[in-house]
């Protein structure tokens, strides 16, 4: 209770130091060929808004109220733009609710439901572009993150695990809503909907960024054939259509759960995607462990040297945001996750002034 009360008066005399009302803050910020730390882990609220300018964040994802026969209104995504330019903030790389608002379009593949939900998605996006928002993110996984039991790291914080063998084949062969779901059909779902999206971005000038699939899982796990979680699927989503508005929401986390050794394997990823321009986000994200078994942990602590991936995004041009994700909890912490926050975001600042250092 005592730590409550300290935090949230040191909260309060941080926010009235930071600025005595919005319109003093900082115009909005641009990118001018540079990396920055950008975030997708909090809200709107001014409190919110104020520990993140502490951070030195300056690029945030915002949650769009979504409607479900016409999907977002434009005056709504004005206004949540002008808000958060009015603390300094651009609007970078918001989430388009297919995994969680529209089931038809991958989760089932239905029609005429699924062009409809495919129609609403076209909506929207053409909806940012006037709203002057020009980046966008998506998921095109069947299930949801799965994890095992929670594991300790340092100083009590807790990580998210992945044990393939801690989970029984009785589970794993348990089928979810989806049913079961090949490579053929997953697939035939992604294309479909990139044939349509894609040229409503190009249209707009809407960068659009797709997840991988987290974590990893053997061909039939709970029912569905995972077709990102490997270079070759990878690869092949990229080519199916050939855009400067189709690429990644780039998870390095994700990808060094499909590797044997992250250390080195993956930088072949960051040549490869990057050198296409195809990379539009980085979920900075390290681990210990490897395929079917890792846990997660923070960025200096992991098995990739971070200052070294970051360096690898630096020499293929990259230029977008750098974004701490699943980042550990503690008790201690009268916030549950403030402190690995702001110690991720130092470290992605720090980070990036090492790398634009270095020749």
């Amino acid at each position: 209770m005592e730590a409550s009360k300290h935090f949230e008066e040191g909260l309060a005399a941080g926010e009235a130091a930071a600025s005595t009302s919005k319109e003093s803050s900082e115009a909005p910020a641009t990118t001018n060929g540079r990396m920055y730390v950008r975030t997708q882990g909090f809200g709107s609220t001014d409190a919110e808004l104020r520990f993140l300018q502490r951070c030195g964040v300056k690029h945030k994802a915002a949650k769009f109220p979504f409607h479900p026969d016409k999907g977002w209104v434009l005056d709504e995504l004005i206004q949540e733009r002008e808000h958060h330019e009015s603390f300094g903030f651009t609007l970078d790389m918001s989430s388009i609710p297919i995994l969680e608002k529209l089931h038809n379009i991958i989760y089932f593949g239905k029609s005429p439901e699924r062009d409809r939900e495919i129609d609403l998605v076209c909506e929207m996006i053409r909806t940012a572009s006037r709203a002057g928002i020009d980046s966008l993110r998506y998921n095109t996984c069947i299930l949801p993150i799965d994890r095992t039991e929670k594991e300790e790291g340092r100083g009590g914080y807790t990580h998210t695990a992945f044990r393939l063998d801690k989970i029984s084949k009785e589970e794993q062969n348990t089928l979810s809503a989806a049913g079961r779901v090949t490579a053929e059909m997953h697939w035939e779902r992604i294309e479909y909907l990139l044939e349509r999206i894609i040229p409503v971005a190009d249209e707009f000038k809407v960068r659009l960024g797709n997840s991988q699939e987290d974590p990893p899982t053997p061909p039939g796990y709970k029912g569905v054939d995972k077709v990102l979680n490997d270079f070759e699927g990878m690869k092949r989503f990229i080519e199916t259509q050939r855009s400067p508005y189709h690429g990644w929401n780039f998870c390095v986390g994700s990808i060094a759960e499909m590797l044997e050794d992250s250390a080195t394997e993956v930088f072949p990823f960051i040549e490869y995607f990057g050198s296409r321009n195809t990379i539009f986000l980085v979920h900075y994200r390290n681990l210990m462990g490897k395929r079917y078994s890792f846990r997660e942990a923070l960025p200096d602590e992991g098995d990739m040297d971070f200052c070294k991936v970051l360096k690898a995004l630096k020499d293929v041009g990259y230029c977008y945001g750098i974004d701490p994700d699943h980042v550990p909890r503690t008790e201690e912490d009268p916030k549950g996750y403030y402190q690995s926050y702001a110690y991720c975001f130092g470290y992605i600042n720090a980070m990036i002034q090492a790398v634009y250092a270095t020749p």
